[in-house]
């Protein structure tokens, strides 16, 4: 089992990496974490967006909305003219009981209303196959147009890269951008990667029950912000 670490990820960074995967954080600290780690990502896009007049869009699944999420959007949203939001909750599925069949069709989605688009930011806990990653960028890509497309996770594996540029033509794959503070290249039979983030995110972060039926807080923050400018520009 071998971790490698990116150039942008700092001593604080590696040590938030370490409370994801150490079994005794709690999860309110596993939460901490996740969102602080999003935080730097975020500034570490920051640094190819540039702040002058660009517009992005965020893309992530239910379960790492509130806080990885979270901290992107904190470093985002007070450095640039726009930033929308979209959270996807998907399925995963394995076709035929074959990991490398498996499919992650969305269940369900918010999507906020969407104008030009400089930057789709899809970012999520933990890359390991891109399956979740491929399906939510497929939904989006065609109506956005995005000129680039930045994909954001504290870990992934040795392979996700490379994966997820094989299934989109050159002139899209062209426009990514990865993201990551660590690279580790062992998976489990089920597919889990290890050291990861520690093991499922869901349950890492407390929650019970099942995912799909999970509303993220910023989703329904920003939801009634929405609601809330409607009403005002109507009144």
């Amino acid at each position: 089992m071998t971790r490698q670490y990116s150039t942008v990820a700092s001593n604080s960074a590696k040590r938030l990496l370490r409370r994801l995967v150490d079994k005794a954080t709690c999860p309110q600290e596993y939460r901490t974490a996740m969102t602080k780690l999003g935080c730097q990502l975020g500034n570490a896009m920051l640094n190819v967006i540039g702040t002058s007049g660009q517009s992005a869009y965020l893309v992530a699944t239910a379960e790492d909305a509130d806080f990885l999420a979270q901290g992107v959007l904190q470093a985002l949203e007070p450095r640039l003219a726009s930033v929308g939001f979209s959270c996807i909750w998907n399925e995963r599925k394995s076709l035929y009981g074959l990991q490398s069949l498996d499919v992650a069709p969305i269940l369900k989605q918010y999507k906020e209303p969407v104008g030009k688009v400089d930057y789709l930011i899809v970012v999520k806990s933990i890359i390991s196959d891109s399956c979740v990653v491929r399906t939510n960028l497929q939904n989006l890509i065609q109506t956005l147009q995005p000129r680039e497309i930045l994909i954001a996770a504290p870990v992934i594996h040795a392979r996700a890269e490379a994966s997820l540029r094989q299934v989109f033509p050159q002139d899209i794959s062209d426009k990514f951008h990865f993201f990551y503070f660590a690279e580790d290249d062992e998976r489990t039979a089920s597919g889990e990667v290890l050291p990861g983030i520690g093991g499922m995110v869901f349950e890492r972060l407390g929650f019970s029950g099942q995912a799909s039926r999970y509303i993220p807080e910023i989703v329904q923050e920003r939801r009634r912000s929405i609601v809330k400018r409607r009403k005002t520009k109507a009144s």
